[in-house]
């Protein structure tokens, strides 16, 4: 799907998440809960704490998106938490007004988060070219971020394609390198700024490493969106805690992030209004080098550019130099038009 007239903004639980906005922050809880619910209600506690504007879980039966032959069966059906669990965080997360979702690796879990009324939905990576499950949670008409891990371009443009058969054009797209950890000269960045030419949809990056400098450069390069993995503590049993970010070091993220997004601006080369208070005390103005009598033909001998501002810009040199002064003018007094003839 190329480039159209579409909207450029997504708005999840009334937060409008876009180019002209502040940054999103997911905080991606993934499996992190290591299967309890307590510490998956302290993430959230922690998450809100941080600055966070979403906690992302993983929903699942195990037995539908895993063949019991696989080696990852028993540890996903280990940290498996069941829908009445989900449902519990929901509303636990709902009470604190605080943005609670989900990426569903089954058609029934998906139905399962459209019944307790989730904000959006999250399409993983490993699904982009599931059409069964996309074109399904497509017609739920809620908003949904797809993530872009392993896939190319044209994936992308075909699940953006389902996406818009079904009726539903509420999609952002997370960049992602779909390696746990992704190292920082690994994450390909650039491509983010490629989607958002490509594509008129919010961009951003989901990050799979441990480096937060990839996520202020994600941010840097245009990307709308941030979604990192987190935890309570980097040493907690599973494969995905060591590279996760904890809650100081979280806090501290979306706080530069958020600052990131305003040192970026408007993109308009013009005065701030810092600078406009400052001009007067930087700028310069064609002066008097020495006292110039009245009638005295101005020249590159009796006139020099100083500071302050306030006179004739020195960028009318040319237009100054053999006019005559109609006054006496003081030495290091600023030149004015109608100082001259």
């Amino acid at each position: 799907m190329c480039k159209t007239e579409m909207a450029t903004e997504l708005i999840i639980n009334n937060q409008k998440i876009g180019s002209k906005h502040k940054p999103f922050f997911i905080a991606e809880a993934g499996l992190n809960h290591n299967g309890d619910i307590n510490i998956a209600k302290q993430m959230i506690d922690k998450a809100i704490e941080s600055g966070a504007d979403a906690i992302k879980f993983q929903t699942y039966k195990s037995e539908e998106f895993l063949a019991e032959s696989s080696q990852y069966f028993d540890f996903f059906k280990n940290v498996e938490l069941s829908f009445d669990e989900f449902k519990e965080l929901s509303e636990y997360a709902k009470e604190k007004n605080f943005t609670f979702f989900s990426a569903p690796f089954d058609i029934q879990s998906a139905d399962f988060l459209n019944q307790i009324d989730v904000s959006c939905f999250k399409i993983a990576s490993s699904d982009l070219t599931n059409l069964p499950l996309i074109r399904h949670i497509a017609k739920m008409k809620k908003p949904m971020i797809i993530s872009t891990g392993i896939a190319t371009m044209k994936e992308v443009d075909e699940a953006i394609n389902w996406c818009l058969l079904e009726g539903n054009d509420q999609i952002a797209l997370l960049h992602c390198v779909a390696n746990y950890p992704t190292l920082p000269e690994e994450t390909n960045l650039n491509s983010i700024q490629s989607m958002i030419k490509k594509f008129s949809y919010p961009v951003g990056y989901s990050d799979n490493g441990e480096s937060t400098l990839v996520d202020l450069a994600a941010v840097s390069m245009g990307a709308c969106i941030i979604e990192k993995h987190y935890t309570l503590d980097k040493t907690f049993d599973g494969p995905d805690h060591s590279f996760s970010i904890e809650p100081n070091n979280l806090k501290q993220l979306t706080s530069q992030l958020t600052l990131i997004s305003k040192m970026k601006g408007t993109g308009l080369k013009m005065p701030t209004d810092s600078e406009v208070s400052s001009r007067n005390a930087l700028r310069k103005s064609i002066t008097a080098r020495v006292d110039i009598q009245e009638g005295e033909k101005l020249s590159p001998e009796n006139l020099s550019v100083k500071r302050p501002e306030g006179g004739i810009e020195p960028k009318f040199w040319d237009e100054v130099v053999d006019k005559q002064t109609k006054k006496f003018i003081k030495k290091d007094t600023v030149i004015k038009w109608n100082d001259i003839a």
